[in-house]
């Protein structure tokens, strides 16, 4: 087994501080700071994912690739759907009055995501589903061996352009800055109403949604559902199809990336 990546490590901390700043408060009312609060919670789902994959990618048992595998997958595609959201609903959303370089950044690392996304399919077997996190059967592709040295060396290449592109977008969303372009408050409300209606059509909540509320950390106010979806449809619907290789989530009992003062500053 080879030892973790102190760069890697290091990288993952110093994003989660920044992310944990604004997410470890309850949802702003004001909904120039409400975008920022939303971004920094799903961003350090997303991290705390990756690090994960990065901790447990050498400790796989054989008999546990496969679910591992998918565990990766739904990480990978969680990411795309991010992004995609980003792309299509968010940003363009804030022009003309607030521009970024979203574009360009995503660009940046789009091979690496594409590179481990393409390994995973290739290592469970099956093509990419119609929907974010959905899989399908692929009796013509040969399933490759799973190698945690290779998905650790995937990782290490995507973790440099993404982490900082992560970090990039709370400081874009800054909301002085947002407020000073002259966008208008309530096409917040826009964004959000075209956000919920790709959520029911493009995501999975059997793998996707699921694994994404699996990373929400204990500090996290985000995201701030109904507790029907948390107390009944998480658990007792969503959670079992693939509960095999939900076993991989982290137990946050355990402070698996650090003492919980060392991340929020208490």
């Amino acid at each position: 087994m080879s030892e973790p990546s102190t760069e890697f490590t290091t990288a993952c901390n110093q994003a989660r501080a920044l992310f944990a700043k604004y997410c470890s408060v309850r949802m702003p009312r004001d909904p120039y700071e409400k975008i920022r609060w939303e971004m920094a919670g799903v961003h350090q789902f997303l991290l705390d994912g990756l690090h994960n994959m990065y901790i447990l990618a050498e400790t796989i048992p054989t008999r546990e690739e496969q679910n591992f595998g998918f565990y990766c997958y739904c990480a990978i595609q969680n990411i795309f759907h991010h992004h995609h959201l980003e792309e299509t609903y968010i940003f363009p959303k804030l022009e003309p009055e607030f521009k970024t370089d979203v574009l360009s950044e995503h660009a940046a690392f789009h091979k690496a995501l594409e590179d481990i996304n393409t390994y995973i399919l290739e290592v469970l077997g099956v093509d990419a589903g119609k929907t974010y996190g959905q899989t399908v059967p692929a009796p013509h592709k040969q399933k490759v061996p799973y190698d945690g040295k290779k998905l650790k060396t995937y990782l290490e290449a995507l973790a440099g352009p993404l982490l900082t592109h992560l970090q990039h977008e709370i400081g874009w969303l800054e909301p002085e800055k947002i407020r000073a372009s002259g966008v208008p408050a309530e096409r917040f409300a826009e964004i959000d109403a075209n956000i919920q209606r790709q959520l029911k059509t493009s995501y999975d909540p059997h793998t996707v949604f699921v694994w994404a509320y699996g990373h929400v950390a204990p500090y996290s106010y985000f995201p701030d559902l109904p507790w029907f979806l948390v107390k009944v449809l998480l658990p007792w619907v969503w959670y079992w199809r693939h509960r095999a290789s939900w076993k991989f989530f982290p137990d946050y009992s355990k402070s698996p990336f650090g003492p919980l003062q060392d991340i929020i500053g208490a």
